[in-house]
């Protein structure tokens, strides 16, 4: 099972990220700003985080430096409503997608499945 962190201020974000991928086996954890986030990336093991930028108490972006230098291989995809220069300053800190809001639901979709990598599931062959 893969695990997931969704650092989003806005709820119902979380909650269409959730929804999106109801149909794989797949553990949410959900963070409502930056430091939030931060605190349980330190003391949890997720296979990706998905981030938007602009939060109160901790952005996005310094979420992201700080995560990196924590775990450099963490695997991250920054999401935001507002400029695109804010998208573009976290695709040089190192993660591996952006995307501006609203979602393109099946790019996003598509992006996420592959940065996860699901192995199929091997069936016992019935004779």
């Amino acid at each position: 099972m893969k695990k997931i962190l969704i650092v989003d201020d806005n709820v119902m974000m979380r909650r269409l990220i959730r929804n999106l991928f109801a149909n794989m086996d797949i553990e949410f954890d959900d963070a409502s700003h930056g430091r939030e986030g931060l605190d349980k990336i330190s003391s949890n093991h997720y296979d990706l985080v998905i981030t938007d930028i602009i939060m109160p108490v901790m952005e996005g972006l310094e979420m992201i430096v700080q995560a990196k230098k924590q775990l450099p291989d963490l695997k991250i995809v920054a999401i935001s409503g507002g400029k695109p220069y804010y998208l573009y300053m976290a695709k040089k800190l190192g993660i591996e997608a952006v995307f501006t809001k609203p979602l393109n639901h099946h790019k996003f979709y598509d992006a996420v499945e592959n940065i996860l990598q699901f192995q199929p599931i091997n069936l016992p062959k019935t004779f």
